[in-house]
């Protein structure tokens, strides 16, 4: 089965409505041109490890660890020596 899928003024793909349970909002393709051929195909995306530089891998894990500072956490009595072998 075929779609047209039209350009509007701002050069934008207008998607048919039949096809918008298909293509989620804000979903990303990457058009491969083959001569006079357009080619859409969904952009895979890397996982953050995957792309990220040492650097901003180091500040995502001390904002995940300061993340977790709030919250019951456990007394400072739990943390004696003595408590823990109750």
């Amino acid at each position: 089965m075929a779609y047209v899928v039209e350009a509007d003024d701002k050069g934008s793909l207008v998607v048919p409505p039949e096809l918008r349970d298909i293509v989620r909002p804000h979903s990303r393709y990457v058009l491969e041109v083959q001569g006079d051929l357009l080619i859409l195909r969904p952009e895979e995306r890397k996982p953050f490890w995957a792309t990220a530089t040492p650097e901003q891998r180091k500040r995502a894990f001390l904002e995940w660890v300061a993340s977790h500072r709030e919250g019951p956490g456990l007394p400072d009595e739990a943390l004696h020596r003595d408590t823990m072998y109750d």
